[in-house]
């Protein structure tokens, strides 16, 4: 019945309807791509499975129902899904609109390699500086983050410079407790809170930062956190909630030049892919 009723789909009718069908298709594939890329990039892996589940639960229903029936249930499946995608996700996708329109708009605001590697440069002379005077630090490296965690922190929206980064942390200053975040090359905000792990398992030399920085990681696994131990001035770096610990000024730089985009995937794979949690 299934395959009878996609061979009808895409051979029956007029041509017009035919080019009709098929443009549905392909806006509602389009539809379900844009909300599973903001699902995983939200880490909502639920939502994903249960928009899966329905599809498949459509699919088989199609073999047991009526044509006028299980046309009911598609598109009710299919509209809630979409609904749902909307409700959650509208206000990162107008972010992402915004800023793609703002980048065309404003030609000064890109850089080339040139420009990322002097920031990952200021990045590691910052974090080694910080180490040798045991000045925690929580640096967030990221292409996008939510609303919510930028605005819980003073907007700063500064060129990277190590002796700013070294300032924002400085003990006793009102920003030096909470993260500081690099988006687009720019120091966006500073002070930030971020979501702490519930994980259990970890050293009992992690503190606030670190847990901090893989409770993020975790929300948000593109990203990289850096982080610079207060207590031992161990600099540590946090990806997808796996940790990479004792980094020396070679190993942060690469670490770095992964996060803002200037090695290719081999290189990220070789850092992280295989990468168990060092927590030794």
């Amino acid at each position: 019945m299934f395959w009878e009723f996609i061979t009808k789909f895409f051979t029956s009718g007029s041509v017009l309807d035919i080019v009709g069908r098929v443009g549905l298709l392909l806006i509602l594939t389009t539809v379900f791509y844009v909300l599973f890329f903001y699902a995983h990039k939200c880490n909502m892996r639920t939502l994903t499975i249960i928009a899966v589940i329905g599809i498949l639960v459509v699919f088989g229903l199609s073999f047991v129902l009526s044509k006028g029936v299980i046309s009911f249930v598609a598109l009710f499946v299919l509209g809630l899904i979409c609904i749902a995608g909307v409700v959650l996700f509208s206000q990162d996708f107008h972010r992402d609109l915004f800023r793609a329109s703002f980048k065309r708009l404003d030609s000064e605001d890109e850089y080339g390699r040139e420009d990322l590697n002097k920031s990952v440069a200021e990045i590691v002379k910052a974090c080694l500086r910080l180490s040798k005077a045991d000045t925690g630090a929580l640096i967030i490296v990221a292409d996008d983050l939510s609303d919510t965690i930028l605005e819980s922190g003073t907007r700063v929206n500064a060129e990277i410079s190590a002796e700013l980064l070294e300032t924002l942390f400085f003990p006793k200053t009102p920003l030096h407790d909470g993260a500081v975040v690099i988006t687009d090359n720019k120091i966006i905000s500073a002070g930030c809170y971020l979501p702490l792990t519930q994980a259990h398992n970890l050293p009992r030399e992690f503190g606030t930062r670190h847990r901090a920085a893989i409770g993020v990681s975790e929300a948000f696994p593109s990203l990289t956190a850096l982080v610079v131990s207060e207590e031992t001035g161990i600099i540590s770096a946090v990806r997808d909630g796996k940790v990479k610990r004792y980094l020396d000024a070679n190993q942060l730089k690469a670490i770095l030049e992964c996060a803002m985009g200037l090695s290719d995937k081999a290189a990220e794979i070789s850092i992280w892919g295989l990468l168990h949690n060092e927590e030794e």
